[in-house]
């Protein structure tokens, strides 16, 4: 618990009270006079050695804010029990008590396991790594166990959490938010956050490290809390902005981890956890980014540990309290919905950096890509809008549940998902029947041995309309025009395992999907029977189909489709076709 500030003084200084406002006169709370008389209490400090304290048996000065943030916390492991990898009475407050049974032994993709691996067990996940508050709280909940032991912990609940959401996958920061949620829980509720976490509050596609996602949730939310700096008039917009950009994932990947101190740290948690909702995190971030920079050098190397000092707790409670901070949901859901919309017509544009980033994230050349881009700009369609008969009218607000009595809230409602539809359908793409002409036109001229029917391309098409507007930009096209007509076979497999079912799948509708990618002469051979032998039970779940994918019989097409894949065909031969 070390504060940033520093007095110049030898002379220590006895706490009195806690303070309101974070005060340049620093206190020693570490010392303090007993009630009972003169004698002193120490507390301890846990965290590693470093270059400021070296010396922890001695007591240590520290501001009032950093010591009433460390009296927070204190009592928060007191009242709820808090150790690392235990079952807190905090996790049985965010989560509730019911009995829950986990598969803790699920296969995991190399690429995956590799990362994690990479970024516990070369100390990137370490506690003395972490900011000066929360390295003094994990440090804390960690004491008595050895390092080896903290770390596969944290390993087995990752491996755990992305077993369980392969779409995710494994990406930086969530380390941190592992490391978190084993403060407060044992690796079963560890996992659970997270899962509640990524599946009911972050926003979509926030975290993805699968192709051509490109983190395009965390580029909105980016986009909006710039929008939300010049809308609330703060000070130095050009400023904040360009801090924004640049320290985006420290803010918004790690949760604000890496910026708040604990106390304020786990309030914010708490209201997100409450609400199931990313709307705090936000109001975090544009709070901090009002108060708390005022006067500081935004582009200091170590900015984002002093900013985080001047956020206090209580300002954070009364601020939840408020209907509205700095921005409503509907108007947030309206800014992301621009911000897809703008977006989507920056993928059609003959432009360098546009045609690297197309390039990067899939599998095709520079010119196919253009030549793609000429024939996707003659059917897109431009801006539309909703009609609704009151028959429709009806059905909406009966679909939401709503009452007589609610009926001036129901029509609020109501206008307002017109208007998040209508922003939707600014999107400048292809719609579905476009989709299903271009399919049948690619499919029959680059894949001889397998098809698809209109039901599953409408799968397809509904699995890479991101923002669900029915309506697919150049990128969601390109990505899954890639992975169709360039991709592996696990590739494929996958991306139709996925557009079919989140759950399971039955043996006759596991085997349909192989036979649309495996050729019809091999599915005549006997080792396609055989294969069919080895594989059979009666459902299939993702980590089924992964194991499926191991097998010999599907190892070797692999090797003889890059054996023949010089003999494919570049896409600009399509150039016109579809006129």
């Amino acid at each position: 618990m070390l504060c940033m500030f520093k007095d110049s003084s030898n002379i220590p200084y006895a706490f009195i009270q806690p303070v309101q406002k974070v005060s340049l006169r620093c206190v020693s709370p570490l010392q303090q006079q007993s009630n009972q008389g003169n004698s002193i209490s120490s507390t301890k400090l846990y965290a590693i050695p470093n270059e400021l304290v070296r010396e922890f048996e001695k007591p240590q000065r520290v501001c009032d804010n950093c010591y009433r943030d460390y009296l927070y916390y204190q009592d928060l492991i007191k009242v709820y029990k808090i150790k690392w990898n235990t079952k807190s009475l905090l996790m049985s407050k965010i989560l509730g008590d019911k009995k829950r049974k986990i598969k803790f032994k699920q296969p995991l993709e190399l690429f995956d396991k590799q990362n994690i691996e990479k970024d516990i067990l070369t100390g990137r996940s370490d506690a003395h790594l972490l900011n000066y508050s929360i390295r003094e709280f994990v440090t804390q909940s960690q004491q008595g166990l050895q390092q080896e032991e903290i770390r596969k912990s944290i390993i087995r609940v990752l491996e755990l959490f992305v077993a369980h959401n392969p779409t995710i996958g494994y990406c930086q920061g969530m380390n941190y938010i592992a490391i978190i949620c084993l403060c407060i829980a044992d690796e079963e509720g560890a996992f659970l956050l997270m899962n509640q976490l990524f599946n009911e509050i972050i926003p979509p596609r926030f975290f993805s490290n699968s192709q051509g996602a490109s983190l395009i949730g965390y580029q909105a939310e980016l986009n909006f809390l710039q929008e939300m700096i010049g809308v609330n008039g703060f000070q130095n917009r050009e400023s904040l902005s360009q801090f924004i950009e640049l320290f985006g994932p420290q803010l918004l990947l790690t949760l604000m981890i890496q910026v708040l101190n604990t106390s304020s740290l786990l309030v914010t948690w708490i209201e997100m956890f409450k609400l199931k909702s990313f709307i705090p995190i936000d109001n975090v971030i544009l709070y901090t980014l009002n108060t708390a920079t005022k006067g500081q050098n935004l582009m200091h190397p170590k900015i984002l540990n002093n900013i985080g000092k001047f956020v206090h707790y209580p300002n954070l409670i009364e601020m939840f309290k408020k209907e509205k901070a700095y921005f409503t949901k509907f108007e947030r859901t309206i800014y992301i919905e621009q911000y897809y919309s703008k977006t989507s017509r920056s993928w059609v544009k003959n432009d360098p950096i546009i045609l690297n980033k197309l390039k990067k994230i899939s599998n095709l050349d520079i010119d196919e890509i253009t030549t793609l881009q000429t024939e996707f700009k003659k059917y897109c369609l431009e801006k539309r809008t909703i009609q609704v008969d009151q028959q429709q009218r009806k059905s909406m607000k009966q679909l939401a549940q709503l009452t007589d009595s609610s009926d001036e809230d129901g029509d609020d409602r109501y206008r307002e998902s017109l208007i998040i539809q209508q922003f939707k359908l600014q999107k400048y793409g292809i719609n579905i029947n476009t989709f299903l002409t271009f399919m049948e036109i690619f499919l029959r001229k680059e894949s001889e041995h397998y098809t698809l029917d209109q039901e599953k391309l409408q799968l397809i098409f509904n699995l890479f309309d991101e923002n669900k507007s029915e309506l697919l930009d150049f990128r969601e096209f390109l990505i899954c025009l890639s992975i169709l007509l360039r991709g592996s076979f696990a590739d494929k497999f996958k991306m139709l395992f996925t557009a079919h079912t989140q759950n399971v799948l039955k043996f006759q509708d596991f085997e349909t999907l192989l036979s649309l990618l495996i050729p019809y002469d091999i599915q005549q051979t006997k080792e396609y029977t055989e294969f069919q032998q080895r594989i059979v039970q009666p459902y299939f779940t993702y980590f089924d189909m992964l194991r499926v994918l191991k097998d010999p019989l599907i190892v070797q097409l692999e090797v003889n489709k890059e054996m023949t894949a010089s003999q494919i065909k570049k896409l600009n031969s399509y150039k016109g076709i579809i006129d």
